[in-house]
């Protein structure tokens, strides 16, 4: 179990864990071999410090998925400050062999994204979204 002695406050398990962004929720998957998991999980915590945690449990492997605050150390010369940075953990313990395993984060429909820091081309396809 992730993070097992933090206190957590029990959440709906019918919310889909996702991080809110100025575009849309950034929503996520786990599929194990063939079969994708629910998108909502089994169980769904409140944590200290703003923080999320989901658990599925499957015969052959529980999964969870901690949705937490994030403050990386960027060079300021590179880029302005990043507000609200949130990171996504992924844990899984096999109860049986598994074959393959996939972890899915989804930008929501309409948002393009691409590897510049994770941050330049979500705001370059903002901008030019934006109304006005």
């Amino acid at each position: 179990m992730l993070l097992p002695t933090v206190p957590r406050t029990r959440l709906r398990s019918s919310d889909q864990p996702a991080i809110d962004t100025p575009f849309g929720p950034l929503a996520f998957t786990t599929t194990i071999e063939n079969t994708s998991l629910p998108l909502q999980p089994d169980e769904l915590f409140q944590l200290p410090g703003d923080r999320t945690l989901a658990r599925w449990v499957t015969p052959r492997a529980r999964v969870e998925l901690l949705l937490t605050p994030y403050d990386p150390e960027l060079d300021p010369e590179d880029g302005g400050p990043l507000i609200d940075c949130r990171a996504a953990v992924w844990r899984i313990d096999a109860l049986a062999p598994l074959g393959s395993v996939q972890f899915l984060a989804g930008l929501p429909e309409g948002v393009a994204g691409g590897y510049d820091g994770g941050r330049r081309s979500l705001l370059s396809r903002w901008r030019t979204r934006r109304p006005g």
